[in-house]
């Protein structure tokens, strides 16, 4: 096998394996690497070695310990390996790795479990049977489909084993669900006038509105609360049976506009629909039908049910989070093209993640961040910085503390929309979302810093451009030579903006303001020394030139003008300029009541 340096040749590729007490090198594929996982998965099945065998389960269970199933797995190589692992009697092996697939949400064909009943039924391995049954429950509940002669086989195999009557009730009562599903096709008691007839014209006619006020009928004759639940999954159960058909309607929508006509308002069925909508949706998520997901949302929509605050009625979406069950939704929108639609349901939700009430896991928060990034950058693409925002703004961590997420790692996609909004000149969105990262702590890149600072003050929006240029100074964005304000001296680097130079300037006067009010400022010397900075973006004289215009410039852009006069270059070649003391004292006398509070920090 063709392996990545950092993977363990020894554990990988030898019989043996790996030694080593301690190995620097990797014993499970990369996350990311599901290609490789497969290929090795593959190659042990093929040996058919023991050894290598439960190999393939700890790198199996490890590598989907942290990770989803991705676009390379292999469900015919989780077949072929659970089947290898029947032949080998390595049952154990085979219980941890059904655990993993009903954690998941990948589950095993069921020949494959009629396979382990067999087993273990002519091997008369009792002591595995509690193990066995527990998993066969988990399957069940995570959605496993079953025949009626598949319940039968299981009973069969386990009278074989002579098990107890409690162990066979089990069996006997997951079979009960199915029992019902066949009743309710043969002979509806609750509806007199309807029966068999009737459910296999709604089904196979694709009658939706009729099996709709079937179910409205139903509903309203129905006098034990069992029943009706009974009724409302088997429904549900056919309509999410719609992947496997290749026709281009949705049957979920003309049922639930025929529930919603002939309901009269009624709540509990405006739930149902919401709960079945939300199965439904999963089925066509899960084989990747967007068009048909999406249309079972535009009719949640449309008849405002809200169902992020739902949960699912069948299947393994009963049980997922609401922060998954918007996840999808949302996915479903963004495949089909509607960032809108994407949108909706993220507010709907109040972009809810993790809490008491609707708790998640680390999966759930993993696809909520990839799902908002992949909506912030369609965003930007169609220059919508404000709804980019809005997305950065809701990332996991920022306003629940049980997601355990850091959100310095933000940082870069912050700084992202901050430059897609220079390049459009927008300086609204920036600023904005400048505040937010000063108020997370979150490093800001001083090159975008120094910009918005610069566009602000060029569009006139001083009192804004001062407030950063404050912040700016606070984070050490500029050199700290700048700081020696109170020695008569302003050191400003040559690759300052004009603005960024006459921010620094207007702090240089109001820290030195007793010198220049002073009687004896007369014979006092403010200097400007305008410093080359090699490693600044300034490499040669003609950069230095435009930086002394800038200089220049930013004097004469204080109001009243400020006075520079050219005094000698010193030592280290940099211009060294005298701030005439005349025109810094006409300055501080008509700013220096507002510049006081601002720049005495």
């Amino acid at each position: 096998m063709e392996l990545p340096r950092k993977y363990c040749r020894f554990y990988f590729t030898t019989l043996r394996g790996c030694e080593r007490a301690k190995c620097w090198f990797w014993h499970v594929p990369e996350q990311g690497d599901e290609k490789i996982c497969m290929s090795i998965l593959r190659t042990y099945i093929s040996i058919k070695e023991s050894g290598l065998l439960k190999r393939a389960v700890q790198i199996f269970v490890k590598y989907y310990k942290e990770v989803t199933p991705g676009v390379h797995f292999d469900s015919q190589v989780m077949h072929d390996l659970l089947i290898s692992l029947v032949k080998n009697c390595l049952l154990q092996e085979v219980f941890q790795i059904l655990h993993v697939t009903v954690r998941i949400n990948t589950l095993v064909a069921v020949e494959v479990l009629l396979k382990v009943f067999e087993h273990v039924a002519s091997l008369n391995l009792r002591d595995t049977v509690p193990t066995l049954i527990g998993t066969f429950c988990k399957l069940i509940d995570a959605g496993m489909l079953l025949e009626f002669e598949h319940f039968d086989n299981i009973i069969k195999f386990l009278r074989q084993l002579q098990v107890s009557s409690q162990e066979i009730n089990i069996v006997l009562n997951l079979k009960s669900r199915y029992v019902f599903k066949e009743l309710f096709y043969n002979y509806i008691c609750l509806v007199p006038s309807s029966g068999s007839i009737f459910i296999n014209h709604c089904k196979e006619r694709s009658d939706w509105t009729k099996l709709g006020a079937l179910y409205v009928n139903a509903r309203t004759g129905c006098e034990h609360f069992d029943d009706l639940q009974k009724l409302s999954l088997c429904i549900a159960e056919i309509l999410t049976r719609d992947f496997e058909s290749a026709r281009p309607g949705v049957p979920f929508c003309d049922f639930a506009d025929a529930v919603i006509e002939n309901s009269q308002h009624n709540e509990a069925d405006r739930v149902f629909i919401g709960r079945t909508g939300i199965s439904v949706m999963y089925s066509y998520h899960k084989v990747l039908q967007w068009i048909k997901g999406r249309k079972v949302l535009d009719k949640l929509h449309e008849l405002q049910i809200y169902f992020t605050v739902l949960k699912g009625l069948t299947g393994v979406e009963r049980l997922a989070s609401r922060c998954d069950i918007v996840n999808k939704a949302a996915d479903i929108f963004l495949k089909t093209g509607s960032l809108d639609g994407a949108m909706w349901v993220l507010r709907e939700s109040e972009w809810t993640t993790n809490s008491p009430l609707w708790p998640c896991d680390e999966v759930d928060i993993l696809n909520r961040h990839k799902l908002l990034c992949t909506l912030m950058n369609e965003y930007l693409t169609k220059s919508l910085y404000r709804e980019a925002f809005e997305v950065l703004q809701n990332l996991p961590g920022f306003h629940n503390h049980s997601d355990t997420v850091d959100v310095s790692q933000y940082s870069c996609l912050f700084n992202k929309l901050i430059n897609a909004c220079f390049e459009s000149k927008n300086l609204g969105v920036p600023s904005s979302a400048i505040d937010f990262m000063l108020s997370k702590n979150m490093a800001i890149d001083f090159f975008l810093l120094r910009g918005l600072i610069t566009a602000l003050g060029r569009s006139s929006l001083w009192s804004k451009a001062r407030t950063y240029y404050r912040s700016a100074l606070s984070l050490g964005c500029y050199p700290r030579s700048q700081g020696n304000l109170y020695h008569k001296l302003l050191t400003i680097p040559s690759y300052m903006s004009e603005i960024e130079m006459l921010l620094a300037i207007e702090v240089f006067l109001v820290s030195n303001a007793s010198v220049i009010q002073s009687p004896t400022a007369a014979i006092q010397t403010l200097q400007i020394v305008l410093k080359r900075c090699e490693d600044q973006r300034v490499q040669n004289n003609s950069d230095y030139g435009a930086a002394m215009e800038r200089l220049i410039l930013a004097a004469r852009m204080c109001d009243p003008k400020l006075l520079l006069k050219h005094m000698t270059m010193n030592v280290n070649t940099d211009e060294v300029y005298s701030l005439e003391l005349t025109s810094a004292l006409k300055w501080l006398q008509e700013n220096m009541k507002w510049a006081g509070k601002v720049w005495l920090f």
